[in-house]
């Protein structure tokens, strides 16, 4: 669901992005089923290096990982629906190392240098970081798999980009963008011009226009509520 047409900006991203149904992991049994995959999947590197996957293949098991451990750190809080805590907090969740992988501890902080070490500093990577957010990337339907995931990443990109939780134009000169890019800036070196080069790959219609006339990039779109569907 995109709002592009709404103009009050604190409607903004009211509707932006998809969901996901936190109500159906309020059980018990549903919490113990979504840590098992989590595990599960924390334990594949045991079994099988990582060394023996594609590299493609291996950016999808991090982004898995990712993705599923956020969920079921989500689901213990939930329904809490403002995350500033969990994602801006130097003290979150997302430092600790709650994870243990190959044998070696690890928090989503550790993920997420991991994948920007491995891939270059490529910034679609980020959105394939779910965030639980409605200011964040959205959630596939699916996994990734190696054979796709770099499809499913420019998907998201393209989507998050061309929405009103990642870009917003609505006073001259000025081109507004989402914090998102401010809490992963080491992608943008030289933030501004960085980041403009980065948006204008990918910015559709009007608003490419008003970027490249903007003369100042402001981080002010931060939606941290949950994103979800309740009963």
């Amino acid at each position: 669901i995109g709002t592009r047409m709404k103009t009050r900006i604190n409607k903004l991203t009211a509707l932006e992005g998809n969901r996901f149904y936190y109500e159906a992991f309020k059980s018990d049994e549903h919490k113990t089923l979504l840590m098992g995959i989590r595990n599960s999947l924390a334990q594949v590197p045991s079994e099988a290096p990582l060394k023996h996957f594609s590299k493609d293949e291996q950016l999808a098991y991090w982004l898995n990982l990712y993705n599923v451990t956020l969920l079921s750190e989500i689901v213990k809080i939930y329904p809490e629906k403002k995350l500033d805590d969990l994602v801006e907090d130097d003290d979150s969740v997302m430092y600790e190392k709650i994870l243990t992988v190959a044998g070696i501890k690890l928090s989503l902080k550790d993920i997420e240098t991991i994948l920007y070490e491995k891939y270059n500093a490529d910034p679609v990577i980020i959105y394939g970081m779910y965030q639980g957010i409605i200011g964040g990337p959205s959630i596939r339907k699916r996994a990734f798999t190696g054979d796709r995931v770099w499809n499913d990443l420019e998907a998201n990109t393209n989507e998050f980009i061309n929405s009103n939780r990642g870009t917003y134009a609505d006073k001259k000169n000025v081109f507004r963008v989402s914090s998102l890019y401010e809490r992963n800036e080491r992608y943008f070196p030289n933030f501004d011009s960085d980041l403009k080069e980065h948006l204008l790959t990918y910015l559709e219609g009007y608003t490419r226009y008003e970027l490249e006339d903007a003369k100042r990039i402001k981080v002010n779109i931060n939606d941290l509520s949950l994103i979800h569907i309740s009963e």
